[in-house]
């Protein structure tokens, strides 16, 4: 019965080719159920503030292999009041691999975890760590689609077990490097909503190099469980995601870029 909506900016600047700094400013609004029958609650606000630092490198070899490491802070400027934030600041590493084997064709692993008691990870996981595995074909020039899988790992909380979820979408190069992204998850188990839905438009998106830290749609789906939006310590989730009520694990974010 808890439902989110959010709305994100990213701005990244690329100071060279290997180096690029975001920021993701992130606006939520959350509706769950209260402890009177019926009544539902609703909260809005901006969340903690999610920065990124990535470095990222490609090989001229075959399948066109490249890695990235991405460094990441999360200030705290939600409002904790609501629940919208930690209250301090959180610090989270994360790396990525990417490779093409096969024309048109990009494959994408990657990983993370909170470096202090802050944890930076999804309000809808229950662990301080994270996994996913993507790919992605371009149909053609302009259009392209995607899926993957993403997951907790390391220690999680046992009473809800790990968060797993499949995750589809596509891509439209609409003119120049500006892009429409749309992204839909299904969660299988844990903490992870059952369903949330991104929309994405601009040029932030790397759509053609795929080396970040997490992937192009990992990145959509993900930047809006930045913060640690949850009313009354529950949990949050992506953009448009919904799940039978909340729970007591500490509303908790991860940063990520997109727009």
């Amino acid at each position: 019965g808890r439902e989110e909506q959010a709305l994100g900016a990213v701005v990244r600047w690329a100071p060279a080719p290997w180096l690029s700094v975001d920021a993701t400013p992130t606006m939520v609004r959350v509706h769950e159920p209260s402890a009177v029958a019926g009544v539902l609650q609703t909260s809005s606000g901006l969340v903690d503030l999610p920065l990124d630092a990535t470095i990222s490198h490609g090989f001229h070899a075959p399948w066109s292999p490249g890695v990235a490491l991405a460094l990441g802070v999360s200030l705290p400027t939600g409002d904790t009041a609501k629940g919208f934030g930690q209250g301090a600041v959180g610090y989270s590493m994360s790396a990525g691999v990417g490779f093409s084997p096969a024309e048109r064709v990009w494959v994408h692993l990657g990983a993370g975890r909170s470096l202090n008691d802050v944890s930076m990870q999804s309000a809808f996981t229950s662990g301080n760590g994270w996994g996913d595995a993507s790919a992605g074909v371009a149909i053609t020039e302009r259009f392209s689609v995607n899926g993957g899988y993403s997951s907790d790992i390391g220690a999680v909380d046992s009473t809800v077990g790990h968060s797993t979820s499949l995750n589809g979408g596509f891509q439209v190069n609409v003119i120049g490097p500006t892009t429409l992204n749309v992204n839909a998850s299904r969660g299988l188990s844990g903490l992870a909503p059952k369903w949330s839905f991104a929309i994405g438009f601009g040029t932030a998106f790397p759509y053609l190099n795929h080396l970040g830290a997490g992937s192009p749609m990992g990145a959509l789906g993900d930047t809006f469980d930045g913060g640690t939006h949850g009313l009354g310590g529950g949990t949050s989730g992506t953009t448009g995601g919904s799940t039978n009520g909340s729970t007591t694990n500490p509303g908790k974010g991860r940063g990520r870029k997109t727009l």
